[in-house]
Order: C-alpha cells, then sequence, then structure tokens
C-alpha cells in the first residue's frame, strides 16, 4: 500500500506539472493580448487542478499499481509470496482499501466540487466580460489586441468602467486612425464589445493624403477587437446532482452517468492491473506494461463513445455508459481465469492432447 500510494503522488504530480505547464503558456498568452485577466487566469487554472484531479487519479492509480507490482515480479518477491501461500486475493486486499478512499475523493470531485466550480467561474468570467479588466486595459501603459492593429493607452482607470485620458490607434480597410479622449468606458452589447469615448478629437487616414479628416466629438464608439472566450461550459455540465438525477432527458443522464464513470473506473482499471502486471522471468522488464498502455486507451475511448451515444440516444437507457467498467471487469476476470494455475494445468493438458 505505501509503495503504492508513493508511486500514485509521483505520477500525479507529473501529469500536472505537464499538463498545467501547458495551460498557463496558453493563458499568458491571452492575458498579455487583453481576451483576460490575470485574476481570471489564477482561477482558470484552480479550476483546472480540480478537474484533473478527479480525471487522471483513475488512469495513475492504475499505472501505479502496474509499477509496483511488475517491480515486484521482476525482483522475484512475488514468486516468494505465492510460495508463502499469499493469493491473488490477498494482494487485493490493499490495493482495495486505497481504492475506497480515491473513490469515495474523485466522486466527490467529479459529482458535485467540478460542476460547483464550473459555474462559479462562469458567473465569475461573465461579470469580467462587463468591466474594463476584462478587456486587459491597465493605467499608464499601452495595450495591444489583433497584432497590433489596435492599440488603447490609458492614462488613469477608476472603477470598473470609467477611463481617463486616453489614446487610441486603430488599422481599418487599410487605413490609420487616431484617437484622443478625456474619458471613456467600456460597454458590452450583443453586437461585440465597445470603447465608448467621450470629449475628444479623431483623426483618421494619413496627413497630406486625399481623404485625411479631422473631427471632434462628444461620443464616439469604437468595436474592439473580439475576445476569445476560454471558458465554454454547458448547463448540463454545471447541473447539481440533484437536478441531474431528476432529469430524463438523454444529455442529462448521459452526464450523470459520465460522472459516475470515474469513481467507478477507480475500481474497473484496479481490478485489471494486477494481473496485466503479471510477468514471467523471461517476459522482459515492463510485463504487459504495452498491453496496459492500449488497453487504458481503448478504454477511455470506449466511455467518450459511450457518452456520445448516449446522448444522440443510440442506446438504450439502461445501457449507458455502465458497460465499459463492467467490460473492463470482465477483463480482469478472464485474466485472473487465465493465470490461475488450475487453467494452465488444463491449458497445457489440452496442447499435449491436441499436439
Amino acid at each position: 500500500m505505501r509503495e503504492v500510494i508513493k508511486t500514485l503522488v509521483v505520477i500525479l504530480a507529473v501529469l500536472l506539472m505537464l499538463i498545467l505547464a501547458n495551460t498557463l503558456v496558453k493563458l499568458l498568452g491571452e492575458v498579455a493580448s487583453g481576451d483576460i485577466s490575470l485574476r481570471l487566469m489564477g482561477i482558470y487554472v484552480g479550476l483546472r487542478v480540480i478537474k484533473l484531479a478527479g480525471y487522471i487519479t483513475p488512469p495513475a492509480f492504475f499505472f501505479a499499481i502496474l509499477w509496483v507490482v511488475g517491480q515486484m515480479y521482476r525482483n522475484s518477491e512475488m514468486a516468494a509470496l505465492q510460495a508463502a501461500g499469499v493469493g491473488t486475493r490477498r494482494l487485493y486486499r490493499p490495493f482495495v482499501a486505497v481504492a475506497l478512499v480515491l473513490a469515495t475523493g474523485v466522486g466527490a470531485v467529479s459529482l458535485h466540487l467540478y460542476p460547483l466550480a464550473k459555474s462559479h467561474v462562469q458567473e465569475m468570467a461573465e461579470r469580467e466580460r462587463h468591466s474594463v479588466r476584462f478587456a486587459g486595459l491597465r493605467a499608464g501603459g499601452f495595450t495591444e489586441f489583433d497584432g497590433g492593429r489596435f492599440l488603447v493607452y490609458v492614462g488613469e482607470i477608476e472603477g470598473e468602467r470609467r477611463l481617463r485620458r486616453l489614446f487610441v490607434r486603430y488599422e481599418r480597410d487599410d487605413r490609420e486612425g487616431l484617437v484622443l479622449a478625456a474619458s471613456a468606458r467600456v460597454e458590452q452589447s450583443d453586437e461585440g464589445r465597445f470603447l465608448v469615448l467621450e470629449s475628444g478629437h479623431r483623426y483618421d487616414g494619413m496627413p497630406g493624403e486625399a481623404g485625411f479628416t479631422v473631427a471632434r466629438f462628444e461620443h464616439y464608439g469604437i468595436r474592439m477587437p473580439d475576445a476569445r472566450t476560454l471558458f465554454r461550459a454547458s448547463s448540463v455540465e454545471m447541473m447539481p446532482l440533484a437536478l441531474l438525477l431528476a432529469g430524463d432527458s438523454p444529455k442529462m443522464r448521459a452526464e450523470l452517468q459520465w460522472r459516475l464513470a470515474t469513481p467507478l473506473s477507480v475500481f474497473a482499471l484496479m481490478l485489471v492491473s494486477v494481473p496485466l502486471a503479471r510477468s514471467l522471468p523471461r517476459q522482459g522488464v515492463h510485463g504487459r506494461l504495452v498491453l496496459a498502455v492500449v488497453f487504458y486507451a481503448v478504454y477511455l475511448n470506449l466511455l467518450r463513445l459511450a457518452k456520445e451515444w448516449m446522448e444522440r440516444g443510440m442506446v438504450p437507457p439502461w445501457a449507458g455508459i455502465w458497460w465499459v467498467p463492467a467490460s473492463a471487469v470482465g477483463v480482469a476476470v478472464l485474466l485472473l481465469v487465465w493465470d490461475s494455475p488450475r487453467f494452465q494445468r488444463v491449458w497445457r493438458r489440452l496442447r499435449r492432447g491436441t499436439a
């Protein structure tokens, strides 16, 4: 149990660092382009950690058992344990204890904590969409949008919406324009995000060329480049567990079973991991590790495919997604039977009789 937990922690830490590093690079680019604020970036990272903690724990536990038990076979420890009367049922005992704790934790995350956090982040993202911070504008500095085609300088920011002393440079239809304004505000409408400037001057075109104009205005609106929305979630994904249990639509049933599939996968993959970790002295260091990787890839894709089939109504409601973890348990039973000494004796007799 101690060795499996240590290996599990190492695998989780490595996977989290690799995935979060890629996420952070993308989010920092969005912050630099003004699509999201630095505060919202931190919230996105926290939401990502919550999601990963639930969804990568089952495969991490699966490969932790594979590694530990495989090492025991390699070092002949399993041979010594079997000679001392320790069978497969005794071997499963510590893994089942760890699986109960992990399944409880990931079940709480997938069923309640992650949907609740996702709903909260959605509300914060909507509030930031209507604020100056979401626009990425900062006092005393230039902010670029759309690869430098839209440039804004803000002298001072008051509250969530008011801006003071603005300089704006923009390029549209192969023409350049400059705007100077005493104040401005950011407004969100169905047509997009607008920077509404007040009490200023607009210079359109290049000085000395035809079409160059200078105008004074009291109010002048400029549509800002569309911001990319990093957070997209359907209402079903953010529904609390009580509503999913009461719902009868295919999407709600599929979402409920998808959440339940995470804790069930902890047990299903644990049952398969022990026979997959078995290796004979001449089978190499990693035994059936390659087969285990292929098995998990097939398992994960079948889960996603089963959810899609259920959402489209292609499978009956009683089948749902349950058959994927159940199939993994069936594979575990077949492997245990195949590796049992009694079956191997019968198999050798059949082979000798055939020969």
